[in-house]
Formats: structure tokens, sequence, C-alpha cells
């Protein structure tokens, strides 16, 4: 066949915008992570129980597939989805759907190279193929939708033993291999960021891995086999020193808000490797503050959403421990001003005062376990603990004083007599001179204080025995009274272990 009959066996005409459309959707700044959940969105709207993602090195050649087994799509179902904008944002969406602007197969896909083609298939139905290719549009000097499949990605555009489902693949990575596409160095970086998708989507779609059944499982990998992807939990709610806030449930016009907080384990209360996992993805900074979440699909991994009492907080060190879980109702992004790319929400007046309030509450309890290396827990009412510095408010600002009261200092300013005002002007110049200045920039040059150590250090022991004694022998104390009073002491508070260890009859 010849003439525009001919040609409509291989492509549809798109609207005739479409081209410098999708040109400058291209620039949207979507990364490789972002743009892959944006596709994973798709497939689970679906009704998919398996994806996969493929990184396929073959330098210039080098494509990214995601395929899952879901409902698929019939022909005209297919052509819609390769529109741009075939969904009009404002309609009603089905409560699982993660989607919104119609946008996001195509604009995630092509930001990250110039060719898109997609294959699917409906249960019973015949497979159905669509794709577009940038460099073919700017040949023919016209958009067109192809009906086939471009060559250099057709090896792998096929939906491998399944009934139904979708098989996305892009190729020509300009975007995302730039301009070296066949060194080793661009080999590397691939395997990077293939490394660095799967810790976004254990972080995006945790709730999805999550649990011994969980709704969805997904795998990577560069052929037939992949990897299960863990999910990534960061409110670390398996950690006995957790301690979550209850749950909060806000009304609004779009739809019922649900808010817990939770501050962390101090990372003297985690194993190295625990630490390191805790941070996720972007570091502990990075993660501090609200966990936005629309149908469980993580939309804002971080930040204080513009909150904070006139001057708006910032992400420090003192609060990295503070993390809140914010769920979204799916018919909120309009008020919540949820942007294409799916990861910004600027929260409603109406609902700031209280959001702020609750945030205040976690900020202040992560706070008090980070100045105090986790030696408190609010998870458990417990006797406040004796602290050798106090914080005190003055004329001229914080200043810290060494507590009189402490037991260990009482003792020893009651053992020096008549000597005693010596004793107190020589804890008077050590105030003064506290190097706080300089004890703040270590902190922030080395991210936090060094941990402390696993076993009590020797000097600290013996001070611990000597108290010890003298409760028992100079107060009277029994052992177990003694013990119990120890643990409410500073530093022998934070070594349980070694307080129990002490004998009942001292020597």
């Amino acid at each position: 066949m010849t003439g525009a009959e001919g040609r409509q066996d291989l492509f549809d005409h798109a609207p005739p915008a479409a081209s410098a459309l999708l040109e400058a959707l291209r620039g949207l700044g979507y990364s490789t992570e972002a743009a892959i959940a944006d596709l994973i969105d798709n497939s689970i709207a679906a009704g998919a129980r398996k994806i996969r993602i493929d990184f396929f090195w073959q330098g210039p050649a080098s494509i990214v597939r995601i395929i899952d087994d879901g409902r698929g799509m019939d022909d005209h179902t297919l052509f819609e989805a390769m529109r741009p904008g075939g969904r009009h944002p404002l309609l009603v969406r089905d409560p699982d759907d993660l989607g919104r602007f119609g946008l996001g197969l195509k604009t995630a896909s092509l930001s990250q190279g110039r060719v898109l083609a997609v294959v699917s298939r409906t249960a019973g139905g015949s497979e159905s193929r669509r794709s577009w290719d940038l460099d073919y549009v700017a040949q023919a000097d016209e958009w067109r939708l192809l009906r086939n499949i471009p060559a250099d990605v057709q090896e792998h555009a096929a939906i491998p033993g399944a009934d139904s489902g979708t098989a996305v693949v892009i190729g020509r990575l300009d975007r995302l291999l730039g301009e070296d596409m066949q060194s080793e160095a661009a080999r590397t970086r691939f395997r990077s960021i293939a490394r660095r998708v799967e810790r976004h989507l254990a972080m995006t779609f945790h709730r999805f891995l999550e649990g011994p059944q969980p709704r969805l499982e997904i795998a990577i990998g560069g052929g037939d086999k992949g990897a299960r992807i863990a999910p990534w939990d960061p409110f670390l709610q398996w950690h006995p020193a957790t301690t979550p806030t209850p749950v909060e449930r806000l009304t609004h016009r779009s739809g019922e808000i649900e808010v817990q907080g939770f501050v962390l384990p101090h990372r003297d209360k985690m194993t190295a490797d625990q630490v390191e996992e805790a941070a996720g993805p972007d570091g502990w900074l990075g993660h501090e503050g609200f966990f936005v979440y629309r149908n469980r699909r993580l939309l804002v991994a971080g930040g204080w959403l513009g909150l904070g009492p006139g001057r708006r907080w910032t992400r420090d060190d003192v609060h990295r421990l503070a993390r809140l879980r914010l769920d979204l109702p799916n018919s909120g992004d309009g008020d919540w001003k949820v942007d294409i790319r799916k990861s910004t929400a600027t929260p409603p007046s109406t609902l700031r005062p209280r959001l702020q309030g609750l945030a205040e509450q976690v900020r202040r309890d992560a706070r008090e376990v980070f100045a105090w290396r986790g030696g408190r827990s609010t998870r458990q009412p417990r006797a406040p603990i004796a602290r050798v510095w106090n914080t005190v408010e003055t004329a001229r600002g914080t200043v810290y004083r060494i507590d009189r009261a402490h037991p260990a200092v009482q003792r020893a300013l009651d053992a020096t007599g008549a000597s005693r005002r010596l004793s107190e002007e020589m804890l008077t110049v050590i105030e003064a001179g506290l190097p706080v200045q300089r004890i703040w920039l270590d902190v922030a040059e080395q991210g936090d204080l060094p941990p402390s150590p696993a076993s009590m250090p020797a000097e600290e022991a013996a001070a611990m025995q000597s108290l010890y004694s003298h409760m028992r022998e100079g107060l009277g104390l029994s052992a177990a009274d003694a013990r119990r009073r120890l643990l409410s002491i500073e530093p022998f508070a934070g070594y349980p272990a070694a307080v129990a260890r002490l004998a009942d009859e001292t020597t």
C-alpha cells in the first residue's frame, strides 16, 4: 500500500501539538529512580502483583525495561495511554490509581531515552504494540505514534510467560547515560544507577513490599532472573528503641489525613550496620521530617513542608531522629499541590497549625534522645536520670552548669569539708571554660559525637564501684536498691549490664 492508507498500518497520528509538548516535557527533571517509580505506579494501577526491572548494558544500545503481570491493555487503551494527557487530571480516580495527570508513561520514559516501546496483552487477547521514536519524528518532521517497535529495542519488547501484562522498554538512553555511552566508566555508572533505583524503590513502595504476604513483589536485574527488592522502613518500627506517637486523624475537605510521628533510636542503640541502613538513600539529614504518602505510595521522603514558627524549620543534626508519616487520600492532589513527578506536596493552610504542633512534639522528643544519646525513652515511663550537666536559661542565653546534686558530685563535695569552697570554685572554672562552640563545630563537621563504647571504660567502672560501695556501706542501701539507683545516674545508666554485674557484697 502507498499514501495515507498504507501509512495507517505503521502509525497513528497524535495531536498536532504533541511533538513540541513531549520535547518540552523531557526537561521536567525526572531522575532515573523517580521515572521508574512513576512507571511502576501504572503497573500497580493495572493490578500487577509482580514487576521486574531490567538494566541491559549494551553500550549505546543499552535499554531499561519494566515488565508486569497486570491486566494489560487492548489496542484502544494502549493508544490512549500513549497519547499525551490521555486522561483529564480532574477526573475522579479509582481508589487504587496512583496517577493523576495522564503524562507519567510518556514523560517518565522519554526523560531517560529517545525511544519508548510498549507491548501489552490482556487475558485471552492479542498483543498490542505502540512506540514513540523521537529520532524518527525529527527525520519525518511529523509527530507519529508508531505501531511497530524500533529494531534496536525489538529484542527486549516481549512479555515472557504471562497470560496478561505489559512491557515498557526505554532505549537510546541519552539522558540516562549522557554523551559517554560505551566506556567502562559508562558501564560502571549504569550499574550504579541501577543500585540507586533499587534503593529508591525499596523506600517508595516499602508499604507494598512489607509483610508475610506483600501486595507486591519487585525484582531488579539484567536478565530473566532478578533479585527481589526488600522494603526499607524509614520509621524503624522493628527496633525496640523506636518511639511512636499515637495516630492522629485530621479532617479536610479532600478527605481524612493520618499523621503519626516516630523518634528513631540514637545510634548508640544500634549496630553499625543498622545505623547505615537506617540512614536511607539520602542519609540521616536528607530523610529528617515528613514522609508523605498517597495510597501508601511515598511522595516526599523528608523535609518539614515549609512548617515552623516564623522562620521555617531546616534540617539539622539535632532533629535528625524525627520522622513523621503523613497519609493523604487519592483526592487530595490539588489541595496539597502534588506535582507531576509526585515529588512535592504542600500542606493546605487549614491543616498547617495542627501539623506544626504534632511536628513540634516529635522534634522535641527527638532532640532529647539526640542530646542524651538515647539515655531516655518515651516508650515506657521511668524515673528521671540524674545528669552531670544541666542547662540553665539566663539573660545572656543558655549556659551549662554541673549539677551539684548529682550523687557522685555531691559525695565529692561533702568529702571536702572545710575545703568545699575551693571545690566549688574549681567547678565554676570548669563551667566557665566549657568549649560549647568547639563542641558544636566538632559535631557539625563529624555528623555526630563519637559512639559510646560498648563496654564501660575502666575509669568510669572504678567510679561506679566506689559510688556503689558508698551507697551500700555509707548510706545503708541494699544491693538491689543501690543498683537501681545507679541505673538512674549518668553515665552509669548507659551500662545496665555492668551495673547488674556488681556483687551483692562489697569489699
